[in-house]
């Protein structure tokens, strides 16, 4: 005699599995991403990455905390350690170092020569004349 086979009701479906997969999706959109970035030349930060990967580790520890395996352990560590790794490498190793070039605050500016747009010369002379100036030091974009 055959017995019934019976298809599984909602009820014995594994609960977090949905937010399991979307917190990995999450996490593998932040690493493909930046690689479409540098493909198209768009050279900016991307600090979506190592949000979209803290996104993808707080909805797989929620989808641990539902149901404890192995698998959701360990893939929860490994993300939530490469998210902790991209911000260390956005707030520490990316960070600019301190402005040390001839122009400090306090100190008398160097010699210079510049001129502006108009044709007109500028140097530190122009600057010692009493008018009241603002004078900004840009270091660029590199």
């Amino acid at each position: 005699m055959a017995t019934p086979q019976s298809t599984p009701t909602a009820a014995q479906t594994v609960p977090g599995r949905g937010l399991f997969w979307f917190g990995i999706a999450l996490f593998l959109l932040g690493l493909v991403l930046p690689i479409g970035q540098m493909a198209m030349k768009i050279l900016g930060v991307p600090w979506y990455s190592p949000a979209l990967a803290s996104v993808g580790a707080i909805l797989l520890l929620i989808a641990l905390l539902k149901r404890q395996s192995i698998a959701r352990i360990a893939v929860f560590f490994l993300v939530a350690a490469f998210a902790g790794f991209q911000w260390y490498l956005l707030a520490s190793v990316m960070r600019l170092p301190e402005y040390e070039g001839p122009a400090q605050a306090g100190k008398k500016l160097p010699a210079f020569s510049a001129v502006f747009a108009n044709g007109k010369p500028f140097t530190e002379e122009t600057l010692a004349d009493g008018t009241k100036r603002a004078l900004v030091f840009f270091r660029g974009r590199w």
